[in-house]
């Protein structure tokens, strides 16, 4: 069989083009499964991470919201506690910030600017920002507590700010 004019070479075209046209779009749709599938892998180990980081800072951060906020357990909390809450917490989000969304940091960073006042100068602890006049009718108060808190509370913006930090978890679970 002699293939050198294009009507001998079309019956053949014909047979073979969907063929190859089908094997080439298999391939392309297997190639693009698989980068899928590898993106899926790589989000699920990641989200696990998350989870295992947010289970050990989860009781901590939220004790901080209860101090602050006056509810839960404030009563039995002290500053020191409050302040050790923070000092673990800033540590496990720095420690780990490549495994946090941009918006998830700096939902944190503003729930923490809310909650303490910082740089109070050297060797000064950061300041609660609380109404320090609620927990001077504690029977546990001390006066030195007193240098513990600093700054303005305002319990909206307390709420505003927590439940944006917990919209950007939510996020970064995936279940925003």
């Amino acid at each position: 069989m002699d293939l050198t004019t294009w009507k001998d070479l079309a019956p053949l075209l014909a047979v073979f083009s969907p063929i190859v046209a089908l094997l080439l779009s298999a391939l392309w749709f297997n190639r693009s499964l698989e980068k899928l599938k590898s993106r899926l892998q790589i989000t699920q180990v990641i989200v696990q991470k998350r989870a295992e980081i947010y289970t050990e800072m989860q009781e901590p951060l939220n004790e901080i919201y209860c101090y602050i906020k006056r509810v839960g357990k404030w009563k039995i909390t002290t500053p020191e506690q409050v302040l050790a809450h923070k000092r673990f917490v800033d540590q496990k989000m720095h420690a780990t910030r490549p495994f946090w969304s941009m918006g998830m940091q700096a939902a944190y960073k503003e729930f923490m600017d809310v909650c303490f006042v910082t740089n109070r100068g050297h060797k000064i602890n950061a300041g609660i920002v609380a109404e320090v006049v609620k927990y001077q009718e504690l029977n546990s108060w001390k006066d030195e507590f007193i240098g513990y808190y600093d700054g303005s509370f305002d319990e909206s913006r307390l709420d505003q700010v927590n439940d944006k930090l917990m919209v950007a978890l939510s996020n970064d679970f995936g279940v925003g």
